[in-house]
């Protein structure tokens, strides 16, 4: 691992790890979150606002896309991404905590987002349980268990609700995370998903420390985690949560009894200047391919349970006889790549091409403009980032109703919507795309005039300025009903 740009030693080779002099650190008396934190932060030009993503264990997701800890600071073009970008610009300094594997504590800035992001080491308990999942999945798969399971590679796909909710809850006791939020000492904690075990450990710490809790939906549900009553808690606790659009406000309102002043609709913004229309023969030029065909497209992770990527091979197969001059382009990694290639070769030879996971958000731009349409087959979502860069681009969205995606793809005029699961209403749809194309490319102006209006992050900007100023008073823990 090379050594980061601050100074600080990696995990691997063997030079000291330390954070910045941002202030010294805390000297009360005590131990545990409260005393290491006591007060709130002094007051600053800029807030320091310290983010978690969604992922609880840096090797359990991202290895997943090809992504080490030397390649994660290049690494961008998700939703998160976009957020912290803007908020690093626009609002305060950001600091990105990830908790590792790795035996000690490192840093490095993102050369995107300009962020600074934190590896931070997890506890032995985490550890524990991550090595026994690893061996109970070897008992199974190969009857015989590998000393060294817990060593290389990710928890496969498919991994047992108690696994996802106790890895959110043990990550947590983390000693270095806890001396990183004494050193940091933050103005403001932001949690990708209110859904996970995490999300609720947070706002509990956020309390301790008389500082604001802000959230932002990321298309997950809290029944996928144990205990999920625990929400009704929790999710009212927050200081602000950011949505997609309104439905998820009003399940927000409605099912966990959100007051609605707590609540900021702002859409994931897009650099419009770089997801543009362009020609359709330059981006197939671009993107190495043939502009006598056609393309379906799909990006995402190859995760099927939540993206249904299964579901789209299997409705293109059953079409593909009929529009011979059609291909799928997948574009992603994930832990069911193996079996969704196989699934491809068997059912649609040499008609889907698997491009792999493109990590340069710049190289999508061709891809969106040689497509007929992006396809979003997905089981649940908030709004995806693709979503907004393919109609940024002026490429119509063929879109599962999930979400906040309804929102924004809109039937007939920036793409169509169809039941989510259902595969003949997925054939249908796609039938449809393929058997009107003059139809499809009268839509583009329309879909990108609507993105400019809509998913620019001029608007953006002011909102998120808003959601991050800090109350008179820290939001308290109260019960809600369902």
């Amino acid at each position: 691992m090379a050594r980061s740009s601050s100074g600080s030693g990696g995990p691997d080779d063997g030079g000291p790890a330390r954070f910045p002099n941002r202030r010294p650190p805390c000297r009360s008396r005590g131990t545990g979150l409260h005393r290491a934190m006591r007060g709130h932060p002094p007051r600053r030009a800029r807030p320091v606002i310290v983010s978690f993503n969604y992922s609880d264990l840096f090797e359990d997701f991202f290895p997943l896309y090809g992504i080490d800890q030397a390649a994660f600071p290049r690494f961008a073009g998700t939703a998160n991404h976009t957020f912290l970008a803007l908020l690093q610009r626009d609002v305060g300094d950001v600091v990105w905590y990830l908790f590792t594997l790795a035996s000690r504590p490192w840093e490095v800035r993102h050369e995107t987002v300009g962020c600074l992001i934190r590896f931070l080491p997890v506890p032995w308990p985490r550890r524990l349980l991550r090595r026994v999942v690893l061996r109970v999945r070897a008992l199974r798969s190969r009857g015989r268990i590998s000393r060294r399971q817990d060593a290389p590679g990710p928890v496969p796909a498919g991994r047992p609700r108690i696994y996802r909710t106790l890895g959110y809850y043990l990550t947590m006791l983390s000693l270095p995370f806890i001396r990183a939020l004494a050193r940091d000492r933050p103005d403001f904690l932001f949690v990708q998903d209110y859904s996970t075990g995490r999300y609720d450990l947070l706002v509990l710490a956020a309390r301790l420390l008389g500082i604001p809790l802000v959230a932002r939906h990321a298309g997950s549900r809290p029944e996928t985690y144990l205990a999920p009553w625990t929400k009704r808690w929790t999710i009212p606790a927050a200081h602000r949560i950011i949505v997609g659009g309104g439905r998820e406000r009003e399940v927000l309102m409605q099912r966990f009894a959100v007051a609605p002043e707590r609540i900021a609709v702002i859409p994931t913004p897009i650099d419009t200047e770089l997801f543009r229309p362009i020609d359709r023969p330059a981006a197939c030029a671009r993107a190495g391919l043939d502009p006598q065909r056609r393309y379906l497209l799909f990006v995402g992770r190859l995760d099927d349970r939540p993206k249904q990527v299964g579901l789209l091979i299997r409705a293109f197969a059953r079409l593909a006889a009929a529009h011979l001059d059609a291909d799928l382009l997948v574009v992603g990694e994930g832990p069911d790549g193996p079996h969704l290639r196989h699934l491809a070769a068997e059912s649609a030879p040499g008609r889907i091409r698997f491009l792999g996971w493109i990590g340069e958000r710049g190289a999508l731009v061709p891809l969106y403009n040689a497509a007929e349409c992006l396809v979003l087959s997905s089981r649940h979502e908030g709004l995806p980032a693709v979503v907004a860069e393919a109609l940024s681009c002026g490429t119509p969205v063929l879109a599962a109703r999930v979400g906040e995606v309804g929102e924004f793809v809109v039937d007939g005029e920036t793409g169509w919507l169809v039941v989510p699961g259902d595969e003949a209403a997925l054939v249908a749809g796609l039938s449809m795309v393929l058997a009107h194309p003059q139809e499809v490319r009268a839509l583009r102006p329309r879909v990108r005039a609507n993105a400019e209006a809509r998913l620019a992050p001029s608007a953006t900007a002011a909102a998120l300025r808003a959601v991050f100023t800090r109350p008179a008073a820290p939001a308290g823990l109260s019960r809600q009903s369902a």
